[in-house]
C-alpha cells in the first residue's frame, strides 16, 4: 500500500476536481512552491497513486445505451472467453466475478438493436460460453473514474507517512 502525507492528500483532491489546473495554481491554494507541487505530482504518477488520463464520454459518440452483462462459462475457458472479451470495443469493464457469473462486463452501444447484434453475434459464440444475464442501466450516477479514498483511507496512510 502507498503512503500519502497530507500534501499529497491535498494535491489528489485538487486534481481530482479539475486535473488539469496547473502546478502554480495547486501552488498557490496549498501555500507550496510550484518545484514542490511538481515533484510530488511526478512521484504520484511514477507509484502509480494517480494516471493522467483523458476520459472519453461515450455520448459524445452516440452511445447512449450501457449494460451490465454477467456471463457463465464452461469449465476451463475463462481466460479464453476472456481473451475474446478484452477485443470487444463496446466493452468498457470486464472482470472474474465468484459467484453464479465467471465474469462480469459492461458495455456500450448506439442503439438496442446494436445490443442485441452485439450479445447474439459476438458474445453468445464466444467458446465456453454458456450463457449470459443482460441488465440495462439507465443512467449510471456514479463512475470509477470518480472514485477517491475515503477520509479515513487518507488519513491512515498519512499517519504511518515517511514521504518527506
Amino acid at each position: 500500500m502507498t503512503t500519502t502525507d497530507p500534501l499529497d492528500q491535498a494535491i489528489l483532491k485538487l486534481l481530482h476536481q479539475n486535473a488539469r489546473l496547473p502546478s502554480a495554481q495547486i501552488a498557490r491554494q496549498l501555500g507550496e512552491s510550484p518545484r514542490t507541487i511538481q515533484n510530488r505530482i511526478q512521484r504520484l504518477i511514477d507509484q502509480n497513486v494517480v494516471r493522467p488520463i483523458g476520459v472519453v464520454n461515450p455520448a459524445c459518440f452516440g452511445y447512449t445505451l450501457a449494460v451490465d452483462i454477467f456471463c457463465e462459462l464452461e469449465v476451463g475457458f475463462q481466460e479464453q472467453a476472456l481473451q475474446a472479451i478484452l477485443e470487444m470495443p463496446n466493452v468498457t469493464y470486464a472482470a472474474i466475478s465468484t459467484g453464479d457469473p465467471d465474469i462480469s462486463l459492461q458495455a456500450i452501444f448506439k442503439s438496442s438493436a446494436e445490443m442485441e447484434a452485439f450479445i447474439t453475434h459476438k458474445l453468445h459464440p464466444v467458446p465456453g460460453m454458456r450463457r449470459t444475464r443482460t441488465v440495462l442501466i439507465p443512467r449510471i450516477l456514479k463512475d470509477s473514474y470518480q472514485w477517491l479514498p475515503s477520509e479515513s483511507d487518507f488519513n491512515s496512510a498519512g499517519d504511518d507517512s515517511t514521504i518527506p
